[in-house]
């Protein structure tokens, strides 16, 4: 399981910043931000076996940003 401002270095040699979280059956949703370039962004499943996957699934894209637009503004 990941936490909220954890660190992570992926394979395209960036930092990303763990800014929001949730977990939808059972699955965990990260929102990863980059931390030199803010316009630059995943939002991706993740699985403490099989590591980060993007979300493709235009349905669930749209339900995930609506909970991280909520958590990073301050909302409940």
């Amino acid at each position: 399981m990941l936490e909220k401002g954890e660190l992570l270095t992926l394979d395209d040699d960036r930092e990303y910043a763990v800014t929001a979280l949730t977990i939808i059956d059972n699955v965990e949703y990260v929102f990863l931000m980059d931390t030199e370039d803010y316009s630059n962004f995943l939002i991706c499943s993740y699985d403490n076996n099989d590591g980060l996957e993007d979300v493709d699934n235009q349905e669930l894209l749209q339900e995930l940003i609506k909970i991280f637009d909520e958590q990073l503004n301050g909302e409940k």
